[in-house]
């Protein structure tokens, strides 16, 4: 629970840290440069850990060995989830090259929020109730909220 805790910490913590580092970086070479470096990059990072697992654990149980079927998979579900991290980074790192991250990050989480919640229900046929429907009402409300305190607009 302890260990669990902890990675909840360092996951805020570094999702919290990002978005600050990116808005720095997309003010040095701006957002479609940085767009890919950041994905070129994390590929090389990433790279030692993927032949690790490869090395330690092979492919997942459930492929039953087929090496086809994990490679195919690979293609298609990294191609897909790739492009719309692609298409969904650069439009963040663009408007974080327009605005303060103060603005974006809130709204563009939110969002996010939002549209997993939506996503879920619709794609994976998650249950929806009534404490799910409350929160994405507070999570519209401080979109909103944030969103008018950009436009100068005071609500309270």
């Amino acid at each position: 629970m302890l260990n669990d805790i902890m990675l909840f910490a360092i996951n805020g913590g570094g999702w919290a840290l990002k978005p600050i580092l990116e808005k720095i970086s997309v003010d040095k070479m701006g957002y479609f440069y940085f767009t890919f470096i950041r994905y070129f990059v994390s590929g090389i990072i990433a790279l030692p850990f993927m032949f690790y697992q490869y090395h330690k654990h092979g492919i997942p149980e459930k492929y039953n060995n087929n090496t086809q079927a994990f490679t195919q998979d690979i293609v298609v579900w990294g191609s897909i989830v790739s492009t719309i991290a692609i298409a969904a980074i650069m439009a963040n790192y663009y408007l974080l090259e327009k605005y303060n991250s103060s603005f974006v990050t809130p709204i563009a989480e939110g969002v996010l929020l939002i549209f997993n919640f939506i996503f879920s229900v619709w794609l994976l046929n998650e249950k929806v109730t009534k404490d799910m429907i409350i929160g994405v009402l507070f999570i519209v409300t401080g979109v909103f909220m944030v969103y008018c305190n950009h436009l100068n607009f005071t609500i309270f």
